[in-house]
């Protein structure tokens, strides 16, 4: 299953490396405001050679109010972008994707703690996030 939705475990390695402040961004910021929230996606692409501004045209127009969900997304974008091989893949089983995505996202205790301060099930952030890598599939 590691292999089908490499799409959705790139985004959330993504998500990981955000947490850790690998692309020197405040979490809190980037989960509350836009504008750090679109940066950090342009940094967290251009370190896996994905084009930002594609990036942050995802964030803008992901189909989410909140910043964080936008934010989700397009670390989904990113990560479906850098694996389209898998695309395919990800299409056919969205709800497979999305049941994956949330058990890791249920496994990373960092990640649910700044999600549950939100007001974001794991759920929900799969959601945003799988909707993130099937748009960049699209």
């Amino acid at each position: 299953m590691i292999v089908e939705y490499a799409g959705v475990l790139a985004g959330l390695a993504l998500l990981a490396s955000t947490l850790t402040g690998a692309y020197g961004q405040s979490v809190t910021a980037v989960f509350t405001t836009s504008g750090a929230g679109v940066a950090a996606v342009g940094n967290a692409a251009r370190a896996k050679h994905v084009p930002p501004a594609g990036a942050k045209t995802a964030y803008k127009r992901a189909p989410f109010a909140k910043p964080a969900l936008k934010y989700l997304y397009a670390m989904g974008w990113i990560g479906g972008t850098r694996n389209r091989g898998q695309c395919g893949l990800t299409l056919l089983g969205q709800d497979a994707a999305r049941l994956q995505a949330k058990l890791e996202i249920l496994d990373n205790r960092k990640l649910l703690g700044q999600l549950k301060r939100r007001g974001i099930t794991a759920v929900t952030a799969a959601k945003a996030l799988v909707a993130g890598v099937v748009s960049a599939c699209a």
